[in-house]
């Protein structure tokens, strides 16, 4: 798709644009469309049209189930749009790169059989994140979760507890079990093969371990042998590593107490975890960090 002219970069408003292009109306009517009553005002009256003419031939059977059908599509659609909307702080500043056309397409034509509300919260945080930084979401991963259920969207956000620095997800038995971590490859959330990330820990001294962007772990060795910590790891799909930027933070408490059980159970001493402060090649941490008991 080819610039278009004095794009929008007010969050709520590109927003609307997008939603507008997606219907093929002028810039004027962009100026009405803003929401995602307008979005159904409009696909309704499409819809109302097309039924009139269907009675009109006498097919009244048909004309029911279209507008039945076309209503469902509109609800499921305007509810994705209401929940995209909510992501946006107004006057939020936005890429002034437009969205694609083909994206935009497909991702409406996906988003209107989208019935479950779990699912259309996913999908509303997809439409924000593409018109807040454009190309964000590739369409192999809308292609993804246009497949996935809600069982296996649930999955994925308990595997995004398990997340190791450079997009891993860490698969020992005390975080997933077998069956979770074939479920989550063939879904195309993660690769299939099997990996393992090994920190060493020299005689009588400490070594750092980054877990992700915030969390630090410092293990102690006091003992007069070298300790190696190899962990059972998959690495993230590229879908997945986009589908991993839709997830809330969760509390991963738990998931921290069983590294450290882990680390301990190999042979280190005592696992301190700090708080990385500025992340980088060179990163600092606070020193205020708290042992890990396991």
């Amino acid at each position: 798709m080819g610039a278009l002219i004095e794009i929008n970069t007010d969050g709520l408003a590109k927003l609307g644009e997008t939603i507008c292009y997606s219907l093929g109306l002028t810039a004027y009517g962009r100026k009405k469309m803003a929401n995602a009553e307008s979005y159904a005002a409009i696909k309704q009256a499409e819809t109302d049209t097309q039924v009139q003419l269907l009675k009109l031939k006498g097919e009244e059977e048909v004309a029911n189930y279209v507008l039945a059908k076309e209503t469902r599509k509109i609800n499921n659609t305007k509810s994705v749009i209401e929940k995209a909307s909510s992501h946006f702080v107004e006057g939020e500043k936005v890429s002034d790169k437009p969205v694609n056309t083909d994206w935009t397409n497909r991702f409406f034509s996906i988003v209107e059989d989208i019935s479950d509300e779990t699912l259309q919260d996913i999908w509303g945080r997809i439409l924000a994140g593409e018109v807040k930084s454009p190309n964000s979401f590739s369409l192999r991963t809308l292609d993804l979760l246009r497949n996935i259920t809600k069982e296996e969207a649930e999955l994925f956000v308990k595997a995004s507890k398990f997340y190791i620095e450079q997009d891993n997800i860490c698969t020992e038995e005390f975080a997933l079990s077998l069956h979770e971590i074939l479920l989550l490859g063939e879904t195309g959330f993660i690769n299939s093969e099997e990996l393992t990330t090994t920190w060493t820990v020299e005689q009588n001294n400490k070594s750092n371990v980054i877990i992700d962007r915030n969390v630090l772990f410092i293990l102690h060795n006091n003992s007069d042998k070298q300790i190696k910590c190899r962990l059972s790891i998959k690495k993230l799909s590229k879908s997945g590593i986009e589908i991993l930027s839709l997830v809330d933070r969760p509390d991963r408490t738990d998931f921290y107490n069983s590294l450290a059980r882990f680390f301990k159970s190999k042979g280190v001493s005592y696992v301190f975890k700090h708080e990385i402060v500025e992340y980088g090649e060179t990163y600092r941490y606070r020193t205020t960090g708290e042992e890990l008991l396991g």
